[in-house]
């Protein structure tokens, strides 16, 4: 017998969403223009699929302030799909990608001799301008005249150096320009609209991209930059960590700085965080964290700040298994199934690790328009035509879940359904079982950087300016990493009862007053058509019986 979940239309849940309003939980790490050949620009699929939200991260330079990549990094996500006959020019391009657009190439030689102005010199603003520029302006396909918002991380791109900052003052001067430049008189720099979330760092949880084991000193690192960014723009937006471990009950990246905070008065608007569900391959986790989170606010008299994930994913681990895993149909209803959880526990905004063609990407070079998981987002974007949530079952005890919306008039309904069977081997270096290994995209070294300095090499990747022509010293010997801090929590999956849910599910939605409905259906699944950001329409296989007015 099918599992029966059933809604009231005639009730909205305020409990869900923001006040019954789906929340805007479907933005993605990344940018939908290229950011190195051998990338596609994808700014109609991006718009197609309803990216608003979008966290520069990992974008090689664009937006990243002191990287100091080093060309020989065998540890960089970018290398699993790269040919080994090409990896080691791969790498040298890399680097010398992520270190010249960086914005302040000079940021390291000034804090080291404690010259602010050296660390100014050479400031190279252009590149990353024009891709915000670009980004923002979203000239392209467009349907849904989606007004493109940036959560500016400050720091480096991912093996762009994980030392901490040689001087905390000097680089919260860096920050300030970048506020009165994105922030502040956004309008000079070209942009339509201000950047209004500053997030401070990336993960300083982990060693690897903060090596340092003192969380004292992240602490005092935050309170520099919040503090001056709000002496520039008092209205934007404050917070961090972006811890990699978001649950971590009383742990010092979350609980630490929320007391710190509360106990010099430090600005924080939000508490950022991320997770990667490896360690159980069960979504309803979102769900535990998000709950602890609202738990750590209140204790420290933060209860109505808001709480981002700025990363998450079924999977961190960059193998050529696992880029074609998190790309299927599987980890479509993993998605599916996290946007759905998120509606009912304290997550603010969200952006998905990753959104464009790059390493844990939606799309990857097989034939078609995108990915399975990409058309996960894409059913969100279409349930987002009806925002407001329906009171109804929240049973989670099988392998499904499932989400009613309707208009505001009450005249259209949107349901999604996820059917998603935990599986521990899921999110990890096995080869997948539900897919084959797709093609992906990667990094084309065969040009050096001297070699793209034609005019659409220029435009497309460097802003307008010749490459060559930046000169910088950001370099900061490499150190031994040292320890993490242990975690403090350790999350479980919940039981399931997989015998309804696997013979399918039928949705029951009382009160709806239609004496009649048009029905259509889209299903996800393993060999289904990828022409489209919407899945094949199943409507044929759906039947919707109307009587008494239920």
């Amino acid at each position: 017998m099918s599992k029966v979940i059933e809604f009231n239309k005639s009730v909205r849940d305020t409990n869900a969403g923001k006040n019954s309003v789906l929340k805007d939980v479907n933005g993605v790490n990344g940018t939908p223009i290229s950011i190195a050949p051998g990338f596609p620009s994808l700014e109609d699929q991006f718009n197609q699929l309803g990216f608003k939200h979008l966290r520069f991260h990992d974008c090689l330079g664009f937006g990243d302030l002191d990287n100091y990549f080093y060309d020989d990094d065998k540890d960089s996500q970018f290398l699993p799909n790269i040919p080994q006959a090409s990896q080691k020019n791969t790498l040298k391009l890399i680097a010398d990608l992520g270190n010249i657009r960086t914005i302040f190439p000079n940021a390291a030689a000034g804090m080291r001799s404690n010259n602010v102005d050296l660390a100014f010199e050479g400031a190279n603003y252009e590149m990353t301008d024009a891709h915000f520029k670009r980004v923002m302006e979203n000239a392209n396909l467009n349907p849904t005249g989606i007004n493109r918002e940036i959560t500016f991380r400050i720091g480096r791109t991912n093996r762009g150096g994980s030392e901490p900052p040689q001087n905390y003052d000097i680089y919260a001067t860096l920050v300030s320009t970048l506020v009165e430049r994105y922030s502040l008189n956004y309008q000079k720099s070209g942009l339509p609209r201000k950047i209004a979330y500053w997030e401070v760092w990336n993960e300083p949880d982990l060693t690897i991209f903060w090596n340092n084991i003192h969380p004292n000193e992240y602490y005092t690192f935050y309170e520099k930059i919040a503090r001056m960014i709000k002496a520039v723009d008092p209205s934007a937006k404050v917070g961090g960590a972006g811890v990699a471990t978001g649950y971590n009950p009383g742990g010092e990246y979350i609980d630490g700085l929320l007391n710190y905070c509360r106990q010099k008065n430090v600005p924080i608007d939000f508490i950022s965080w991320h997770y990667y569900g490896n360690s159980t391959a069960d979504p309803q986790n979102i769900i535990d964290i998000g709950d602890q989170i609202q738990m750590s606010l209140n204790k420290y008299g933060y209860g109505n700040i808001e709480s981002l994930c700025t990363e998450w994913n079924s999977s961190p681990f960059g193998t050529v298994n696992v880029l074609s895993k998190i790309q299927s149909a599987k980890n479509a209803a993993y998605i599916s199934s996290i946007l759905t959880y998120m509606q009912y526990t304290k997550v603010d905004l969200a952006h998905y690790y990753r959104g464009d063609a790059s390493s844990f990407g939606l799309f990857n070079n097989e034939p078609g328009f995108c990915t399975y998981a990409a058309q996960a987002f894409s059913l969100y974007n279409k349930l987002k035509e009806t925002p407001y949530i329906l009171s109804g079952d929240k049973d989670f005890s099988s392998g499904l879940t499932v989400l009613a919306c309707e208009n505001e008039n009450g005249e259209k309904l949107n349901v999604i359904a996820a059917n998603y069977k935990v599986d521990k081997n899921f999110p990890n270096d096995r080869p997948p079982k539900e897919s084959p290994i797709y093609k992906q995209h990667y990094v084309d070294g065969n040009r050096s950087i001297s070699e793209l300095t034609d005019t659409w090499s220029i435009n497309e990747w460097f802003g307008g300016v010749n490459p060559t022509s930046i000169q910088g010293d950001n370099y900061v010997p490499k150190k031994d990493i040292v320890n993490q801090l242990p975690n403090h929590g350790v999350l479980k999956a919940r039981t399931r009862n997989y015998t309804e849910s696997d013979q399918g599910v039928m949705v029951k939605i009382s009160n709806i007053g239609y004496k009649s409905l048009e029905v259509k259906a889209y299903r996800i699944k393993e060999g289904g058509a990828l022409t489209t950001a919407l899945p094949p329409e199943t409507t044929m296989g759906i039947s919707e019986p109307v009587s008494n007015s239920v």
